[in-house]
């Protein structure tokens, strides 16, 4: 008995914590909005959990504390955010760690876990081309099974508005590139460089002039780089 106390290492102790973070349905519930939010949400979206605000306060603050949430932002704009990497490693961890000692083949959870919410770009590989950037965010937005409505809440914008983006008569702004790519399960470097190449596009489709933007803009490019200040 002595040594089964002596074995009781970090990784024990951080099972212990997440356990203790998943013991009750309040908490259950508010990580599961904040994951299906994209891994971050603001505070006033958790109050439309079943249970009253101050229970959800207080349990957000154990949440902290057990280091499974981390608050960023100030008065009237606070948002809770789960780091996605670390839930994964610890939810299969956890799973796998148990199962062997149930003696169960490894749980075909995690597989699905890692699936729904790792993002789905391969670094190895370009993301497939579509007539403009509206297309591309209607596209995986359509994958994922949610509505105009409910993806336009979680990007903060209007319906209407995600609609026209949608169709390609209107451009979403640079600044909402990190809520979509929560809200997309997307890579928000990935994300970016997919935005910054539709915009280089459709610059060159609008001045007429094609290959030869792109050759010019190289050249900036070499006067521009790090490289030659050094």
């Amino acid at each position: 008995m002595n040594d089964r106390k002596a074995n009781i290492n970090e990784k024990d102790s951080s099972f212990s914590a997440f356990a203790r973070a998943l013991a009750l349905p309040v908490r259950v519930q508010i990580i599961r909005l904040i994951i299906e939010n994209g891994f971050a949400i603001n505070r006033d979206e958790l109050y439309v959990a079943d249970f009253a605000r101050e229970t959800i306060n207080k349990h957000l603050s154990e949440l902290r504390s057990l280091g499974v949430l981390r608050m960023e932002g100030s008065k009237g704009h606070v948002t809770y955010n789960i780091d996605q990497n670390w839930f994964t490693q610890m939810i299969t961890e956890f799973l796998s760690f148990f199962g062997k000692c149930v003696l169960v083949p490894q749980p075909e959870s995690v597989d699905y876990y890692i699936q729904a919410y790792t993002p789905s770009v391969n670094d190895d590989k370009p993301l497939p081309g579509y007539p403009h950037f509206g297309a591309f965010i209607k596209k995986h937005r359509e994958e994922l099974h949610i509505t105009q409505e409910s993806f336009a809440k979680k990007i903060r914008i209007d319906r209407g508005q995600l609609s026209r983006i949608e169709c390609g008569k209107k451009s979403i702004k640079l600044h909402k590139l990190k809520a979509l790519s929560k809200a997309l399960y997307l890579n928000y470097q990935d994300l970016k460089k997919e935005y910054y190449s539709y915009q280089l596009a459709e610059i060159m489709d609008e001045s007429g002039y094609g290959e030869s933007v792109l050759v010019s803009a190289r050249e900036k490019l070499d006067y521009l780089s790090p490289r030659k200040n050094l």
